[in-house]
């Protein structure tokens, strides 16, 4: 019982640490927009102009833009999986967190910096839809990948006994990552571009 209780409040701490280092990738990417030199706000805001024009009347495949999001996601979802099985992968488990908790940071507060309420509007419904799914799906997954690298680590006293148990355990952590990267890119290219449609003429009006 005992054992049980303390092994709950060690996933708890994990999912903290992970959510935590979510919420300061955010901060951070929303503090990085503010301090982008001209010749970076210049580029990025003709790249996004023209991305606006274009979007509209440009057709897109979208079994091309579901296999980039299933390569984008499952790469993500997979190499934070596979750093699980070593000690040394914790801090890069991390450092993949924290990435994508820069890219939503970044992305929101550079479109409202310069959209305004539209821009901010057009980060949320873009990410949102999809993101449901996703930031839980990166929690579980580095709060899964940090449990296995340190119970997996074969100083533990119990490594050699419940190490079956363990592996059997993760594979399943591997099979629900690959899920929740299905239903993110089935989210992301069907449902988001709806939405997008919607509060797109506010952006190029």
């Amino acid at each position: 019982m005992r054992n049980r209780q303390k092994s709950i409040s060690k996933t708890y701490m994990l999912y903290g640490i992970s959510i935590f280092v979510l919420l300061i990738g955010i901060c951070v990417g929303a503090i990085f927009a503010n301090y982008m030199n001209s010749i970076q706000n210049e580029e990025l805001l003709q790249y996004l102009n023209e991305f606006f024009l274009r979007f509209p009347e440009e057709s897109f495949s979208r079994s091309v833009a579901l296999q980039q999001a299933f390569w984008s996601h499952g790469k993500t979802i997979g190499i934070m999986w596979a750093l699980g099985l070593g000690l040394i992968g914790i801090p890069f488990v991390l450092l993949a967190v924290f990435i994508k908790g820069f890219s939503y940071g970044f992305t929101s507060a550079f479109l409202f910096i310069h959209y305004g309420w539209n821009g901010f509007t057009f980060s949320i419904v873009s990410c949102l839809p999809q993101s449901i799914v996703l930031i839980p799906g990166i929690v579980f997954i580095s709060a899964a990948s940090i449990n296995f690298a340190l119970s997996n680590y074969k100083s533990n006293p119990k490594y050699l006994k419940e190490r079956k148990g363990k592996w059997i355990e993760y594979g399943l952590v591997l099979l629900i990552g690959l899920l929740i990267v299905l239903l993110t890119g089935v989210i992301e290219t069907f449902i988001s571009p709806l939405f997008m449609e919607m509060i797109m003429p506010k952006m190029i009006g």
